[in-house]
C-alpha cells in the first residue's frame, strides 16, 4: 500500500463489526497496523454501544449478525449521523439487501471475501470522502493515483513532479532542460508534449504554465 496512504490513514480511528471470529480477528490484524485506532464488535449490539462512546471515522459492518444485523445498525446510526464513514461487507448479493443498503448514503458496498484490492479500493474511497484527497503521489514507486486511478510515471515524469511539489515554486523552462531533460536538447515541441502527457494523469489544471518562462503547482 501507498506509504502517503499508509500516513493518512494513522490518523483516524476504525470500528470494525464482524461476528465470525475467525474472519473479525484476520481483519483486525491487517486494519490495527493501518489506522491509528481498531475497535472491534461481535454483533449490532455492541458496536453501537462502542460508535456511542468514541469517535469514530470508519465503520466497517457484516450485515448478517446475531442481536441486531447491519442494516439495523447503519439505519439507527443514520437517524442522527449522516456523515460518518460506513462499509458494508456482505456474502449477500440479494437485491432486498441491495435495497435496503440505497438509502443508508454508504461509502461502499463490498460482496466478502475481501481481498486486498476491494481494501484498497475502500480506503481510498474512505479517504477521498474524509478529506477531499483525489490525488496520492508516491515517488519511490513513480506512482500517481488520481480518484483511485493509478498511473506509471517515467524517469523524467517522476523528477519533473517531484520538484514541482515539493519546491512549492516555479520550475523554469532552462531548468528542466539542465536538470531533468535526458536528451542533448530540448525542443519547445517536446515540452510541449512532455507536459501535455503528464497532465493526462494528474487531476485537471494540477500544472500552471507561466509563459515565457516555466510551470508550477496550481
Amino acid at each position: 500500500m501507498h506509504s502517503e496512504v499508509l500516513k493518512k490513514l494513522n490518523n483516524y480511528t476504525l470500528l470494525l463489526v464482524e461476528n465470525e471470529k475467525g474472519i473479525r480477528e484476520n481483519l483486525y490484524e491487517y486494519f490495527d497496523l493501518l489506522f491509528q485506532t481498531v475497535l472491534v464488535a461481535n454483533d449490532g449490539v455492541e458496536a453501537l454501544a462502542l460508535y456511542n462512546s468514541n469517535n469514530i471515522d470508519l465503520i466497517i459492518t457484516d450485515i448478517k449478525m446475531p442481536n441486531m444485523n447491519g442494516i439495523e445498525l447503519v439505519k439507527t446510526i443514520r437517524d442522527k449521523d449522516k456523515d460518518t464513514s460506513i462499509v458494508i461487507i456482505s456474502a449477500h448479493t440479494d437485491v432486498e439487501f441491495l435495497l435496503d443498503s440505497i438509502p443508508l448514503n454508504l461509502t461502499e458496498y463490498v460482496v466478502k471475501p475481501l481481498n486486498e484490492t476491494k481494501i484498497s479500493n475502500i480506503l481510498n474511497i474512505f479517504l477521498k470522502d474524509k478529506d477531499g484527497t483525489d490525488f496520492i503521489y508516491d515517488k519511490s514507486r513513480c506512482e500517481v493515483i488520481v480518484n483511485g486511478e493509478m498511473h506509471t510515471l517515467s524517469t523524467k515524469e517522476n523528477i519533473f513532479l517531484d520538484k514541482l511539489i515539493n519546491d512549492n515554486r516555479i520550475i523554469s523552462y532552462a531548468e528542466i532542460e539542465e536538470n531533468i531533460w535526458d536528451e542533448k536538447q530540448m525542443s519547445q515541441n517536446a515540452l510541449r508534449v512532455f507536459i501535455k502527457n503528464l497532465r493526462k494523469k494528474l487531476p485537471e489544471n494540477f500544472i500552471k504554465n507561466i509563459p515565457n518562462f516555466g510551470y508550477t503547482k496550481i
